[in-house]
């Protein structure tokens, strides 16, 4: 299953950074925020050591020409394509529960799908576009408080956050049986760690290595960030589980 999810959430990622690329454009009214945007993301995978990173950013640079031009009508179609990856998450989530629980059909599912991704697409540009505006300190130096708040906006904690929210969100609303906060929240924190974890080795594990591969050669960062986004799914399912597993353990105390 995770091996699922992970395969929905790269065939539709082009879609979501499309999303992405034309709404920051358009608030930041710039064709710099493409290059911006990529290397933020770039920069939050563990692949600082890995021979062929330029090479995915050169990728994904050249996927996102263009972008500030997409129409309405293609980017509800991009939001067709991207709710993919949330419907592979829905269905990581319907399985932990018991099998007298009514699942919605396609069109009902599909439509939810799309749904969610243009309700939480929102939350992550907002702290995308924190992440982007780098001289938002400088409007707000006269406030300590402020201040401090835009430099964390930004980095690895508001990350971890929008993660955290994300997947409670998730475990929460796509849940087909007796929703349940607690369990949502037990399972995000859950994921959310395990991801940092894997984030961290891997990061250990290739400054060790080096990166590089005699085998792979440039390859090898596309198979560093393949291997990140196959444990990071693994994650995202076991957090679903004891999600699920922590709410009937609530419903037999109770």
């Amino acid at each position: 299953m995770a091996a699922q999810l992970g395969f929905y959430v790269l065939m539709t990622f082009p879609a979501l950074l499309l999303i992405a690329v034309w709404i920051l454009s358009n608030i930041f009214d710039s064709p710099e925020v493409r290059s911006d945007l990529i290397h933020e993301i770039i920069g939050a995978l563990p692949l600082d050591a890995v021979e062929g990173r330029q090479e995915i950013e050169d990728l994904l640079d050249g996927l996102t020409k263009g972008a500030g031009s997409l129409g309405l009508v293609s980017i509800v179609l991009l939001i067709y394509s991207g709710s993919g990856a949330i419907g592979a998450v829905r269905h990581a989530v319907e399985t932990t529960q018991p099998e007298d629980v009514k699942r919605p059909s396609f069109p009902k599912n599909k439509g939810f799908d799309m749904l969610v991704t243009a309700v939480t697409m929102p939350v992550i540009l907002l702290v995308a576009g924190l992440s982007l505006s780098r001289d938002i300190s400088s409007i707000v130096e006269d406030s300590s408080f402020l201040s401090g708040v835009a430099t964390v906006f930004g980095g690895g904690l508001a990350t971890l956050v929008v993660g955290f929210l994300l997947l409670a969100w998730l475990y929460w609303v796509q849940n087909p049986g007796r929703r349940s906060w607690p369990g949502a929240v037990v399972g995000a924190v859950a994921a959310t760690g395990l991801c940092w974890l894997i984030w961290l080795g891997l990061g250990i594990w290739f400054g060790i290595t080096g990166g590089g591969s005699a085998v792979y050669g440039v390859l090898a960062g596309f198979l560093g960030l393949m291997l990140f986004l196959h444990l990071a799914c693994v994650a995202v399912v076991l957090g679903a589980h004891l999600s699920a597993s922590f709410a009937a353990y609530r419903r037999g105390l109770g």
